[in-house]
């Protein structure tokens, strides 16, 4: 279903249908590709970021990065809010609220490090 405005609807048609119990919703993100890029640039900006502050640090600089992996890929984690009752009558529709959907990566570096001292 795309349309969310007649997601209350639905769960209304089913609990007159006889259903008691409505679990198991979730909203995703039909076209996540573009979100999931940005993540993932995002998180290896910071993961190089880091690696600088290290080899600071430590005294030197970052020469090369040695390997870099995409850590657990996980889907994105939909946050959302069903209230109301499910046995209603002649009442409004069971109300969907806005919630929010967090697209992560995780990236693991591995940086070569370049020390003054030898």
């Amino acid at each position: 279903m795309s349309d969310l405005t007649k997601v209350g609807t639905v769960i209304d048609a089913s609990a007159q249908a006889g259903s008691n119990d409505v679990a198991g919703i979730s909203f995703t993100l039909r076209k996540d590709r573009p979100a999931r890029d940005q993540a993932l640039a995002e998180a290896t900006r910071e993961a190089i970021s880091k690696a600088q502050v290290i080899a600071t640090a430590l005294g030197g600089r970052v020469v090369r990065i040695v390997e870099v992996q995409e850590e657990g890929i996980a889907r994105p984690i939909p946050m959302f809010q069903v209230s109301g009752q499910l046995m209603k009558t002649d009442s409004a529709p069971t109300p969907i609220e806005i919630g929010t959907l967090d697209i992560t990566s995780r990236i693991q570096l591995i940086a070569e490090v370049e020390t003054g001292a030898r």
